[in-house]
């Protein structure tokens, strides 16, 4: 008969838990010292880095602290509820928003405000234009009717793009009936993609920090995503991904937070440096879950018996049991 050891047990989700902690735990200590070296090592050959890594750090923390997940929804509910919304497109940035191009047009054309009853351009009677409209009369008044013709043209255009009815009401200071409201929260439809760009826009606009800390979040949850077994369809992992980037958003705040309470009085380039050393954790912290879910859900098949006795030989008896 063979004599063969059996098969490792599987590990538990404790043991990997233990297991990675402490391995994540020593990456993010080597992170930290090579950064922290790299950081003194440019600060002394290169004068301009220090000119350039302090507003970096400040910029991190402010787009942190501004643009976290509840803050980008509060946004994005806001951006919904306080523009108005057409279906026609108007623009490839704001491509429904009705009141964002109402205020692009008037940044346009600041002279006129408006249409009179008889349809016409209705200006913006200042001091300044009239003391304008007095030199070369003809050559300006031809000006001011090209300028009033395109303005009519781009207001009618917008006009045209309303939901009249739904945004039309008797009085403000009456509230709108329930099939107003219906009606208003269907052309909500119509405004999503031009949230969305709101959003995009901003961190966008934000600056480098603002790219590097989604960029950052988004990449540690995608690999996270990749590598587990669950969940296996490549739709749902793309459903978890913004739900799971916005948790580590979370966690990166926390951190820089915390490097900011610690080793604030020490010195206030704190952000960044506690980012890059945090950055094992969140890989941790975003495996984590699917882990558990894996250690949940899934449980391996019990192997078959191949026919091969593997318990070991019995000692023979001894002669006083004989006896």
């Amino acid at each position: 008969m063979s004599d063969s050891t059996p098969p490792p047990k599987p590990e538990g989700f404790s043991q990997w838990l233990r297991r990675e902690f402490w391995l994540e735990a020593k990456l993010g200590l080597v992170l930290l010292a090579v950064g922290w070296i790299a950081v003194l090592a440019l600060n002394a050959l290169w004068p301009a880095f220090a000119a350039r890594w302090s507003p970096f750090n400040h910029q991190l923390s402010h787009v942190a602290l501004n643009q976290h997940p509840h803050a980008l929804a509060q946004t994005f509910a806001s951006r919904l509820g306080e523009s108005e919304y057409g279906w026609g497109l108007l623009s490839f940035s704001e491509p429904f928003n009705v009141s964002a191009a109402r205020e692009q047009l008037q940044l346009r054309f600041p002279e006129f405000i408006g249409t009179n009853a008889d349809g016409t351009a209705k200006r913006r009677h200042t001091s300044r234009l009239q003391h304008h409209s007095t030199a070369g009369r003809e050559e300006r008044a031809a000006e001011r009717e090209l300028r009033a013709a395109a303005y009519l043209d781009r207001y009618h255009e917008i006009e045209s793009r309303r939901f009249t009815r739904l945004y039309q009401t008797a009085s403000p200071f009456d509230l709108p009936d329930a099939t107003t409201e219906l009606a208003r929260m269907i052309t909500r439809g119509f405004g999503l993609p031009d949230a969305l760009l709101f959003i995009l826009h901003g961190i966008v606009a934000a600056g480098f920090a603002s790219i590097f800390l989604f960029s950052t979040v988004l990449a540690v949850a995608a690999v996270a995503l990749w590598q587990s077994h669950r969940p296996a369809r490549f739709w749902l992992k793309l459903l978890l991904w913004p739900g799971l980037a916005s948790v580590l958003v979370w966690l990166a705040i926390f951190a820089m937070s915390l490097a900011a309470a610690f080793f604030g009085s020490f010195t206030p380039d704190t952000s960044a440096l506690a980012l890059l050393a945090f950055l094992p954790f969140l890989f941790l912290f975003a495996k984590l879950p699917l882990k558990l879910a894996e250690a949940l859900l899934f449980k391996p098949e019990p192997t078959k018996w191949d026919g091969v006795e593997r318990r070991r030989n019995r000692p023979p008896p001894s002669p006083a049991a004989d006896a």
